[in-house]
């Protein structure tokens, strides 16, 4: 049963990481064109504090962001609680 956890949250983790990125490049490309696409790779979007910069050039609050973030860490929670580990 355990292994079907950590198998959920890891795919809950990894999925929703890749989503994050994808978001995130494509926000870079379509502000920026191709300078902004090589830049998405580059820096990180925490950095630039990513969500609030979003919010004030498009205008609309990033829902999707944050509610990806939390899944990924709904995800890094199923894995901690299904982990072998005691501490």
């Amino acid at each position: 049963m355990k292994s079907i956890g950590r198998f959920i949250g890891y795919s809950m983790w990894i999925i929703s990481g890749l989503l994050m990125f994808l978001f995130w490049f494509m926000a870079m490309s379509k502000w920026m064109g191709f300078i902004g696409g090589m830049l998405a790779f580059a820096i990180a979007p925490g950095f630039i504090i990513f969500p609030i910069i979003f919010w004030i050039v498009e205008g609309v609050f990033p829902v999707l962001y944050f509610s990806l973030l939390g899944s990924g860490f709904l995800g890094m929670i199923i894995v901690g609680a299904c982990s072998d580990n005691e501490y």
